[in-house]
């Protein structure tokens, strides 16, 4: 798989959240993303970046940029660890 990103470098938080948002940004509104979806921009070693994805994601929860959903209900970050969360979760930019 062609990337953006070079497979040898692991990504920043930085990177990661410039990701989400571009991932997100390039979709209709309400439209979400899976975490997997950003990780798999950065390469073949894309599933050890899905803790740092969630890790990211929860933090660009708290600040107000995104929401991450389940069921398509709202996961509240700070009263749920995210990665202690079994099942899929979405991403999408925050509805106010």
């Amino acid at each position: 798989m062609k990337t953006r990103w070079q497979d040898h470098i692991d990504p920043t938080h930085e990177d990661i959240r410039d990701e989400i948002f571009r991932l997100l940004h390039s979709l209709k509104q309400g439209e979400s993303i899976c975490p997997s979806d950003a990780a798999r921009q950065f390469g073949s070693k894309w599933r050890q970046y899905m803790p740092l994805v969630r890790e990211v994601a929860a933090n660009m929860v708290r600040d107000g940029q995104i929401e991450i959903t389940q069921r398509g209900e709202r996961i509240d970050v700070d009263e749920r660890d995210v990665e202690s969360i079994r099942g899929p979760i979405r991403l999408r930019l925050f509805r106010g």
